[in-house]
C-alpha cells in the first residue's frame, strides 16, 4: 500500500484505545469506519506472545485496511501480553484466553449493536479462533494462518522425498547418523523404542498432535464450528514445514470433518511463517478480501431469507 493510500484509508477510519472484560483491564484498539460499518467486525488474535501491533505490524494494517472498507475491526492484548494483565490466576491459559476473546465479543455486542464476529489469527491465534468457533455460535467466519493440525502420511512421504536432493541426507544414510533413518522408519510404521525417542528429538517436532485422542478433539473442533455456521479461510505457509506442507493437509489429517462449501483452502509454498516479505502479505489481503466478500455476501443473503420467511 503506498503512502497516498494508506493516508486515504486512514482519513475514513477512527481509532480508540478500549478497555474490555469485567476487570476492565484487557487493553485493545478499535478502528471504524467514520461512517455507519457496513461489515461484519474482525477481531485479530494475539500469535503467541507478540503484542497486538502483530508481526511485520500486519494486524495494523489488516485493522486499518478493513475498518475503511466498512469494518469495525478490534485487536487486543490477551492476559500477560502487551499492555494487559493477566486475568485469571486459575483458568488455564487457553481458558483465559477463549474468556477474553467471548468479552471482546460481548463488548463489541453491547457497544456497537453487532451480534455475529470474525476472528482471525496465525499459528497460536488461529488454534484460540478455531476453538472459539467451535463453542460461539456467534462466530460468523475464521481467518486461521498456520493453525496446528497433525502430519500425515503424505507430509512424511513429502519431507523424505525433498530431503534426497540434500547432500547430507546421504551422508546420514550411509553412516546411519542423523534423523534419516528415524523419518524412514516412520514412513513404513509406528517407531519403537529408541527410535521414537530419536523422532520426538527432531527440531520442531509436534508428535503430540498425531495422537489420536488430539487428533479426535481437532476433529470435533472444526465439525462444531462448521456446524455452528462458521465459514473457514485457512491458510498453510511452506515456512511451518516442520508441521505441514502441502494444501490437502488439513483435509487428510482430519478425514471426519464434513467442511460442505464453508472451507476456502491455500497453500502458499514459497512464504515464511510470519508473512516477512510484503508480496507475501499483499497476497493474503486479496485473499482475504474475496473471501470476506463471499461471506459477506452469504450474510445477506441469510438476512433476506429470514425477512422473506418473516
Amino acid at each position: 500500500m503506498s503512502a497516498d493510500e494508506k493516508t486515504s484509508a486512514q482519513s475514513k477510519i477512527t481509532e480508540q484505545v478500549v478497555l474490555f472484560g469485567a476487570k476492565s483491564s484487557l487493553c485493545g484498539l478499535l478502528a471504524r469506519p467514520v461512517d455507519a460499518a457496513t461489515g461484519l467486525p474482525i477481531v485479530l488474535l494475539n500469535t503467541g506472545i507478540i503484542h497486538r501491533v502483530g508481526h511485520h505490524r500486519m494486524n495494523v494494517t489488516i485493522a486499518r485496511r478493513y475498518a475503511a472498507k466498512g469494518h469495525p475491526v478490534v485487536r487486543f492484548d490477551f492476559g500477560g501480553i502487551g499492555d494487559s494483565p493477566v486475568q485469571s490466576e486459575t483458568l488455564a491459559p487457553l481458558d483465559a484466553n477463549l474468556a477474553s476473546i467471548t468479552e471482546v465479543c460481548d463488548w463489541i455486542e453491547s457497544n456497537l449493536d453487532q451480534s455475529s464476529f470474525i476472528l482471525m489469527g496465525l499459528c497460536s491465534g488461529a488454534d484460540h479462533a478455531i476453538i472459539q468457533a467451535s463453542r460461539d455460535p456467534r462466530i460468523a467466519g475464521v481467518v486461521l494462518v498456520d493453525p496446528s493440525i497433525p502430519r500425515t502420511f503424505r507430509f512424511f512421504l513429502n519431507n523424505f522425498v525433498r530431503d534426497l536432493s540434500r547432500r547430507v541426507v546421504w551422508v546420514n544414510l550411509a553412516t546411519g547418523r542423523g534423523n534419516t533413518w528415524a523419518r524412514l522408519r516412520r514412513l513404513i510404521g509406528r517407531p519403537r523404542g529408541s527410535d521414537a525417542t530419536e523422532i520426538r528429538k527432531e527440531p520442531f517436532a509436534r508428535p503430540e498432535l498425531e495422537h489420536p485422542e488430539v487428533i479426535s478433539f481437532l476433529e470435533k473442533t472444526y465439525q462444531d464450528a462448521v456446524d455452528n455456521g462458521a465459514r473457514i479461510l485457512a491458510v498453510f505457509t511452506g515456512g511451518h514445514d516442520f508441521q505441514h506442507n502441502y494444501r490437502r493437509q488439513l483435509l487428510d489429517a482430519l478425514p471426519r470433518v464434513k467442511f460442505r462449501n464453508q472451507l476456502d483452502l491455500h497453500f502458499y509454498a514459497d512464504c515464511d511463517h510470519t508473512f516477512n516479505y510484503e508480496r507475501h502479505r499483499t497476497r493474503l489481503l486479496a485473499e482475504l478480501d474475496g473471501w470476506l466478500g463471499k461471506l459477506m455476501a452469504s450474510q445477506n443473503e441469510r438476512r433476506e431469507a429470514r425477512r422473506e420467511t418473516n
